[in-house]
């Protein structure tokens, strides 16, 4: 239930420098019971009827300021809290209004008892409780008699602090005066000698004992009373009850059996010495909702704030989620306000609502005793040198030395609080089988540990430790040393056995006299020379005689200044095979100096070489066709370039592609398209000088690079001779191709000096040699870059543009001119632009069209619209409505439009005849017979067809026979000057009377003036849309228009 509902609507606030008169006028002016005193709207005080009362009978100069004598410890409550926690605070405080504040702190109203009690659920008083089941004995009724002057009233409410007293005739009750009705008698300033008769209420309302608390509720919600007389017969006694009674029984019995005991525990917990703080649970906020004496004198604490105005965020939402969890352990330790604290938590549950309450011992003596012990202790393992560490039962880092921070590269405040598994390398499971191993032999000697340091690199410990148990606290203490160069030189010595018999380059060992001591298992497998065969001889029995003398003597001289060589040598195998191999020889001393021995390693290269040369070629020619590949000609182009530039002749570069390529390939496989790359490569290589250069640069394109021109004249001679070449079918296995090609051409010096622009520019001409027709050439012009890279922005902006969402669907209402009703709506797309600028459809669908991105476009049209039809469906706006949808020609042609439909339809539950396809006419007279196809499978499903900007395009009376059109559109250019242009008043008659001739509908669009509706009402067409009802608008937008439409 919101809050807001419940804050009562009567002005019941006022300026802080008021007096009590202007109070007490302004509680009778406006029929209230309080008045909240504002400075700057922020509420700073109350005054109620019974301050006034009171402050009547101590005859209180009324002309004195309220503020002086208002109540300004408020309990207030933000206006996002729920209705239990209001409840909550009128039991906790015992007050029966709460003051409600915005997150500002601005006064927003008052939320008073009785207004909880009615707004409750009418089921919580349909139970067997009864009137008796409220009255206690502080509750019998206080009386005077009917004698009695209005002053005895006055003076026996305010000794006793009541609200109300009844009048008795003898025995029996005749009226009731209220702190209310004496409000009103000051007010008048009424003479308190008289008589209580004449101002008393007579019409009393009196329940027995037995009456259900039911009918107790609704009698006095009728009579809008706050208390109410209830009568026990039995003991002959009266007694009043108000409100705040029946509030504190609507939540049943067993709540208030804890509420009571809850409210003994708190005036235990107030003489307590620890402090205590009532928390509501609020989900999103756990509020301070009461708090004891101790918790005031410690903490700077409010009503309605949030715990982590005490207690840290941070350390807060821990131990929330633990109490969620009920994982809460009661040796919590906090630091506040230079205290320790020992936290102690209870959670309950009342009014279904979940109450928190937190216990704080404090241990600040304790924890300074302690501290001192550790901070001898830390005085020791500080000077130990080796890195220490302390752990506790959970594995967090509660201490480490400066050496650990110095060998881990983290600093104490990095490392204390953390898992102490987050700074080593090794898996939770390992972790765990240590510390049983810990556990049961309360030590550990030597385990290896990785541990991971803070740049990242990785080092082996060794651990040394013990463990102990204080007062039930477990804690490890280790320290730990690096032995990863130790590990290093270990694994060195197994990998060098290991390496040396499996590795597969050759390994031969010398002594300093060049005598073969050792050879490994690769070296026979290589040479054919077993060890038998080798051992005691020297190396230059491997000699293959391919290299003179003068090389050995260099391979010594390097060998024995550097201390080795590298490099590629011939060598004779035992069959007597030659083969190259890479050499790798180092020598090996003493710490004197003095060579011990000569180490060599060695692989065969024969495969690598190979391997290389045939790498050599590929890397610079085309697989398929053996040409020069982008590569070779970027080098080729630069010198041709080059010298181009030295003899001040023309060169021309051209850029080819076969044209229609992707059909050969996706009809005939891409084997016969390989085949036709060969034949046409042969082609073109036919019609070519010796010096000039042809490259294959991939898929199906070619780039020519002619030299030594004289002029532009011999280039159109050279690529007209090419395209002659191209007019003789190629005939492949039995199949005949017509095969025709593009060419793009750039010159040099005139379009450029740099090898990669010629190729761009050659490229951008081809495209242009494309778009005129194919099989053709073009010259490079400056003006074709920018209409090509105009195209290639617009294509990624449309795309980025889809991706982002930044696409928008409009909807502009169609009329029914008769009736005034919307009878339709046209989805219009819209671009959210950079900046905020909105781009209509004229300037992207054109670009869309031609990359094909209208597919998506399209799509994303559709099915907003769909959805947002049904949504008004929904909403019972627009009843009937159809909305109309562009589809483009491009759609039709390149995906299954009826699929896009019929799931579109089915995803927004659309029924087929709320949606209307507007066509052109273009794309009807392209192919009428799959036009006609097309539109009666629409026409099948029920869906309405419409031809837009009739009479624009390619007009034929005779498809409108043929084809199922329901409606034609009369372009705006032919609305705009009705009435007053004879030729558009003719046109528009004329589709009018066609369209009804037909049995189709007419709609108009673009009209914007009175005169042009007057006009098409007049010459009956049916339907209008256009600025004279509203321009294209947002869904909500369309909304509002729709609720509001006359």
């Amino acid at each position: 239930m919101a809050l807001q509902k419940l804050i009562s609507n009567v002005i019941d606030s006022i300026e802080h420098n008021i007096t009590l008169q202007e109070v007490l006028d302004s509680m009778i002016n406006n029929k209230t019971k309080h008045f909240v005193l504002l400075d700057n709207k922020k509420p700073v005080g109350i005054i109620t009827e019974r301050d006034i009362l009171f402050l009547y009978t101590k005859h209180i100069d009324l002309n004195l300021k309220a503020i002086d004598f208002a109540k300004k410890c408020l309990i207030t409550s933000k206006s996002n809290r729920k209705v239990n926690y209001i409840l909550g605070l009128m039991l906790n405080h015992k007050i029966r209004r709460v003051v409600i504040v915005d997150l500002e702190g601005n006064y927003l109203g008052t939320i008073l008892q009785e207004k909880l009690i009615y707004e409750f659920e009418q089921d919580i008083f349909k139970t067997h409780t009864k009137a008796k089941d409220l009255i206690r004995v502080n509750l019998k009724a206080f009386f005077v008699q009917k004698e009695a002057n209005i002053q005895t009233a006055i003076d026996l409410m305010s000794e006793k602090y009541i609200g109300s007293i009844l009048i008795f005739d003898n025995n029996k009750p005749i009226g009731i005066l209220t702190e209310s009705d004496i409000i009103n008698l000051a007010q008048k300033h009424i003479d308190p000698s008289l008589n209580i008769q004449e101002f008393m209420h007579k019409n009393l309302v009196c329940f027995d004992t037995e009456d259900l608390l039911y009918d107790v509720v609704n009698k006095m919600r009728k009579e809008n009373i706050r208390r109410a007389v209830i009568y026990d017969r039995i003991k002959k006694d009266y007694f009043i009850i108000t409100s705040k009674d029946i509030l504190n029984n609507i939540k049943g019995n067993y709540n208030l059996f804890l509420e009571s005991k809850l409210r003994d525990v708190k005036s235990t917990f107030n003489s307590l010495n620890e402090a205590v703080i009532e928390l509501f649970d609020n989900e999103e906020e756990q509020l301070i909702y009461w708090f004891n004496n101790k918790a005031k004198k410690l903490f700077d604490i409010q009503i309605d704030k949030n715990i982590t105005s005490v207690i840290p965020e941070q350390r807060w939402n821990s131990i929330y989620k633990k109490i969620l969890a009920n994982d809460f352990q009661e040796n919590e330790i906090l630091e506040i306000n230079d205290n320790v604290f020992q936290l102690t938590v209870m959670n309950t549950v009342l009014l279904d609502s979940s109450i928190i309450k937190l216990l704080f011992t404090n241990i600040s003596e304790i924890a300074h005793t302690n501290k001192q012990i550790e901070n001898k202790f830390k005085l020791l393992y500080e000077n130990v040198p080796y890195p220490y560490q302390s752990l506790d039962d959970k594995g967090l880092l509660i201490n480490v030395n400066k050496k650990w921070c110095d060998v881990t590269g983290y600093s104490k405040d990095e490392a204390i609080g953390q898992k102490f598994s987050i700074f080593t390398d090794e898996s939770y499971e390992r972790l765990k089988a240590l510390f049983k191993i810990f556990l049961e032999n309360k030590k550990v000697e030597n385990e290896k540990i990785k541990i991971k340091k803070k740049n990242g690199e990785i080092i082996l410990a060794s651990f040394t430790g013990n463990f102990s148990n204080i007062n039930g606290e477990l804690k490890t203490h280790c320290i730990f040393k690096d032995i990863t160069a130790q590990e290093k030189i270990e694994k060195k010595l197994k990998l060098s056995d290991i390496v040396f018999e499996n590795t597969n380059e050759g390994i031969l060992i010398t002594n300093n006299k060049n005598n073969i001591i050792s050879i490994n298992s690769a070296f026979t497998k290589i040479t054919g020379y077993e060890e038998a065969d080798i051992i005691n001889k020297n190396p230059k029995v491997l000699k293959s005689g391919k290299h003179d003398k003068e090389f050995y003597e260099k391979l010594w001289s390097d060998l024995l200044t550097t201390g080795q060589f590298k490099g590629e040598v011939w060598n004779r195998k035992k069959n007597g095979e030659i083969y190259p191999e890479w050499l790798n020889i180092s020598i090996v001393k003493d710490s004197s100096g003095n060579i011990l021995n000569y180490v060599a390693i060695f692989s065969d290269i024969t495969k690598i070489k190979k391997s290389n040369e045939r790498i050599e070629y590929l890397a610079h020619h085309d697989p398929l066709t053996n040409l020069p590949n982008r590569l070779l000609l970027k080098a080729r182009l630069d010198q041709s370039i080059t010298r181009a530039s030295i003899s001040k002749e023309i060169l021309a570069l051209f850029f080819i592609d076969i044209d229609n390529f992707k059909v050969i390939n996706d009809t005939y496989g891409h084997s016969i398209g390989d085949k036709i790359i060969n034949l046409v490569a042969s082609r073109l290589q036919k019609n070519l000088r010796a010096e000039d250069t042809i490259s294959r640069i991939g898929g199906d394109e070619f780039v020519i690079v002619i030299e030594n021109i004289d002029q532009e004249r011999s280039v159109e001679k050279i690529a007209n001779k090419i395209l002659d070449d191209f007019k003789e079918p190629i005939k492949l296995q039995e199949y005949l191709f017509d095969v025709t090609i593009s060419i793009g051409i750039s010159l040099f010096p005139n379009n450029s000096h740099d090898a990669e622009d010629l190729i761009k520019h050659a490229d951008t001409a081809m495209y242009s040699a494309k778009n005129a027709g194919r099989n053709q050439f073009q010259f490079y012009k400056n003006e074709m870059t920018s209409e090509i890279f105009e195209k290639i922005i617009m294509k990624k902006e449309i795309s980025d543009a889809l991706k982002n969402g930044d696409f928008e669907v409009y909807y502009q209402a169609q009329i029914n001119i008769k009736e005034n009703k919307i009878v339709g709506l046209e989805a219009l797309v819209r671009w959210n632009y950079r900046n905020g600028r909105l781009i209509l459809p004229n300037e992207f669908i054109a670009y869309a069209e031609e990359t094909k991105l209208i597919l998506p476009l399209g799509e994303f049209v559709l099915k907003s619209a769909c959805n947002f039809i049904k949504k008004l469906q929904n909403m019972n706006l627009a009843q009937g409505a159809i909305v109309a949808v562009n589809i483009s020609s491009i759609q039709i042609k390149n995906c299954d439009i009826f699929d896009l439909i019929l799931n579109s339809l089915k995803n927004s539950n659309l029924d087929a005849k709320y949606l209307e396809v507007e066509l052109t006419e273009s794309y009807i007279m392209e192919n009428t017979e799959q036009s006609l196809l097309t539109l009666n499978k629409l026409k099948d499903l029920g869906i309405k067809l419409a031809i837009d900007d009739f009479g624009t395009g390619y007009s034929s009376l005779s498809y409108l026979k043929k084809f199922p059109i329901d409606k034609l559109k009369i372009d705006k250019s032919f609305v705009n000057e009705l009435p007053n242009n004879p030729k558009d008043v003719a046109i528009a008659r004329t589709i009018i009377a066609l369209a009804k001739g037909l049995e189709m509908k007419t709609i108009a669009e673009g009209v914007e003036l009175q005169k042009q509706k007057d006009f098409l009402e007049q010459e009956e067409c049916d339907e209008i849309q256009g600025w004279l009802y509203g321009k294209a608008l947002r869904e909500n937008d369309f909304i509002e228009f729709a609720k509001n439409f006359k």
